[in-house]
């Protein structure tokens, strides 16, 4: 917690931070830590449950984490907490010209002789939406307007992957809801949110590492999303880290392999082997479902 240039509030065991003249106070954020989890979650995972706050200052979005490995205990002791990673990789990526969403605070709770029990990360709402709902507006059959949209917004998503991994981010979580289209500096850009697990490097982020983030992005079938639309992606992302074309063929079959078997291990035996990548994530097929 050293990066933290605010100082710290301690209320009963949490240790809180206010980020911001609009955070919220360190007692209001303790008192709905208690409250938010009698609500229901907007996601649930193995490792946190994040919520949304609504309260006068604007929407904030709560994501608390909690340790679900014993064995992790030791570990925690010696490394920062997830809240305390977004932070971090938050502040490296909008230092890098990337929108973000903006950390209004985050804490710790630690109870016993090992490290964190709990922590959170509290972040302002963004003025968007998910980049998979404007895609699927924008794909109304016989639009050539609309076609048009659609096709620059994939580049876009394309490239700023590949910016992503140039400036040497691999970002934790890269999955379509966490790619938003967001209103930053008057006009729509790409955001990249959920920040626990980003590691941030001095160095382009080789492809043995960054290849993960293209696997994230493919492996969730989306409403108006063709196997064409997604190699628009994948050309784009390969123009923009300098590839060549052979670069691009050789580098591919990897990507498709690997996400034909995250679908698989999502949906156990309703995949069968001799289903191809185009029958896999065709919208509307008979393998959809997953988080966008």
């Amino acid at each position: 917690m050293r990066a933290l240039a605010a100082s710290c509030t301690r209320v009963g065991a949490w240790r809180i931070w206010t980020l911001g003249t609009a955070a919220p106070a360190a007692a209001e954020i303790v008192a709905a830590l208690e409250r938010l989890p009698l609500d229901a979650s907007l996601h649930r995972s193995k490792h946190a449950d994040t919520y949304r706050w609504t309260r006068p200052g604007g929407d904030v979005y709560v994501k608390l984490y909690h340790r679900y490995r014993r064995w992790t205990a030791f570990k925690d002791w010696f490394r920062p907490s997830k809240a305390a990673n977004v932070r971090a990789a938050s502040a490296a990526l909008a230092a890098a010209g990337f929108v973000v969403p903006t950390v209004v605070a985050l804490g710790e709770e630690r109870r016993g002789a090992f490290g964190w029990s709990r922590s959170f990360c509290a972040t302002a709402a963004l003025a968007g939406e998910p980049i998979a709902a404007r895609l699927a507006a924008l794909a109304a059959p016989g639009e050539a307007t609309a076609r048009s949209a659609k096709r620059g917004l994939l580049a876009t998503v394309g490239r700023e992957v590949a910016r992503l991994h140039e400036a040497g981010v691999v970002a934790g979580d890269l999955v379509p809801a966490n790619v938003w289209l967001a209103l930053a500096d008057a006009e729509l850009r790409v955001a990249f949110l959920d920040h626990d697990r980003t590691r941030v490097g001095s160095r382009p982020a080789p492809w043995a590492r960054a290849r993960r983030n293209l696997v994230q992005l493919n492996r969730i079938v989306l409403s108006g999303v063709t196997t064409t639309d997604r190699l628009r992606v994948y050309r784009a992302y390969a123009a923009a880290r300098g590839w060549t074309r052979d670069d691009a063929r050789r580098r591919l079959p990897w990507i498709v392999a690997k996400t034909l078997a995250r679908r698989r291990a999502e949906r156990g035996a309703r995949i069968p082997a001799t289903a191809d990548f185009r029958t896999v994530m065709r919208a509307g097929g008979p393998y959809g479902g997953g988080r966008a």
